[in-house]
């Protein structure tokens, strides 16, 4: 998200349910309540909680990503499965991600758009294979050059990776950042958000220039990152793909990852609101 763009970002609540700590966000940008990876026991209750909070507050959407034992109480709340990683918690626990409406159900943000990409993924092949190229683990001193690329890419982006403070912080906390470069500026970028809890990162902040893509760039920053995620011990990772872009989703199925689901409406990131495809795999 640009430094200058002007949409409020999500604030932390914390609160309770029946005793326990719960911790969610509301998140006006991408028009949701989110809550992620809930210490709570009674799904059902969490389910009925969360569709309640979104409705008070005009968020049209709730998502939970969730220990996979409270699946069961979730979708007895309203709530659906869109998707389930393997092996999330630390390669030993799924994680389920699921969507809810505080008004029912919906549907996809670009159902055509959407299906043009669907039609490619079958036949595309699974080899783990990426150009010879070596990219630069980025230092703290690249954040300026970070930030630039995916503000450049982005009219509309879920995290403040366009600023370089927020790229420098993340830098500096460990979290994993490739670039590639051709003739000394960035071409392509992507990083892995660490789960320090979960052992799992996502890939995301994805991005190739125009001028630069079809060339496997993609695959090769993906495949280092996975390099850097093993060196920490990490099991699992995953990304959040935008389900209308084929480049991103046949990148990610060529190097092993596995689809587990679409989000609908998932985040505002490119021209608006969008599905994302979830894709994991183990490291």
């Amino acid at each position: 998200m640009s430094p200058a763009d002007p949409t409020p970002r999500s604030r932390v609540v914390r609160s309770t349910l029946a005793g326990r700590p719960l911790v969610f966000r509301d998140d006006p940008y991408s028009q949701r309540v989110r809550c992620d990876h809930p210490q709570v026991s009674d799904g059902a209750l969490l389910g009925e909680r969360l569709l309640g909070e979104a409705e008070e507050r005009g968020r049209p959407r709730v998502v939970v990503l969730a220990a996979a034992r409270l699946a069961e109480g979730l979708t007895s709340a309203g709530l659906w499965e869109e998707a389930r990683m393997p092996g999330y918690y630390r390669g030993e626990e799924d994680c389920v991600v699921l969507g809810g409406a505080p008004h029912g159900a919906i549907g996809l943000a670009d159902p055509e758009g959407v299906a043009r990409v669907d039609a490619l993924l079958p036949g595309y092949p699974v080899d783990g294979s990426a150009p010879d190229l070596v990219s630069l683990r980025a230092a703290p001193e690249h954040a300026p050059l970070v930030a630039a690329l995916v503000a450049e890419a982005f009219r509309y982006y879920p995290t403040p990776t366009g600023d370089p403070a927020y790229v420098r912080d993340q830098v500096e906390a460990g979290v994993p950042f490739r670039l590639l470069m051709d003739g000394g500026q960035p071409v392509a970028v992507a990083s892995a958000d660490l789960d320090r809890a979960a052992l799992t990162a996502e890939i995301t902040d994805c991005v190739v220039l125009p001028s630069h893509r079809r060339q496997g760039l993609m695959r090769a920053l993906i495949r280092d990152l996975m390099g850097d995620l093993r060196g920490m011990d990490y099991p699992t990772a995953f990304t959040l793909a935008r389900a209308v872009v084929p480049g991103i989703n046949l990148a990610f199925r060529g190097m092993g990852f596995a689809y587990r689901g679409r989000m609908l409406r998932s985040c505002r990131i490119g021209d608006g609101l969008e599905d994302m495809n979830v894709w994991s795999r183990r490291l």
